[in-house]
């Protein structure tokens, strides 16, 4: 009996000590896989974002096509928000760029939202307001904050894959090689 106690201790621990291990790389995909999920979404929203700042130019547009596209922008938005709270809670488990990434990301999808609540309701008070300057300025600045928070978390998350990359070759100073 006190041989099968030796045998199953250990292995016991390994066993422990794998599953540990295995949640905690989990953890950290989940949080790497929402990040990529986010910075996709993040990209279509500067995409949609880029096509109403185009409209204002064209003052042959129906404000129907500009509300189709404020609705697009509004899904993207929440989806946006839902995703960064989900990223907020996992914080703790975030690497220090992906922490970055994350805080730098609220302060623009909050700029956006505000910036779209304005424009949807220039166009609830008067459909000709997708003519005005308030709302063409709306739309650059929800365009401005799109580009910015795309940029952010893309820079970012793009340093921290080149980094990895980097420490996975191990190199050393030139100096230091053939002696």
């Amino acid at each position: 009996m006190l041989r099968w106690k030796k045998v199953i201790t250990p292995s016991s621990v390994l066993i422990v000590l794998s599953l540990v291990l295995a949640s905690s790389a989990f953890a950290d995909n989940t949080v790497a896989d929402q990040l990529s999920d986010f910075r996709r979404t993040a990209f279509e929203l500067r995409q949609e974002a880029d096509t109403l700042k185009s409209f204002a130019l064209n003052k042959r547009l129906s404000w129907e096509s500009h509300t189709d596209r404020l609705h697009a922008l509004k899904g993207q938005v929440n989806q946006l928000g839902k995703s960064l709270a989900a990223l907020e809670a996992q914080k703790s488990r975030a690497t220090k760029n992906q922490s970055m990434a994350i805080e730098h990301a609220r302060p623009h999808l909050v700029a956006v939202a505000q910036n779209l609540t304005r424009a949807i309701e220039l166009v609830r008070e008067n459909r000709d307001n997708v003519h005005s300057i308030e709302y063409a300025e709306a739309g650059d600045n929800i365009y401005a904050h799109a580009n910015e928070l795309h940029t952010k978390v893309d820079a970012i998350l793009d340093y921290a894959a080149s980094k990895m990359r980097l420490d996975r070759l191990e190199l050393q100073p030139v100096s230091t090689l053939g002696n």
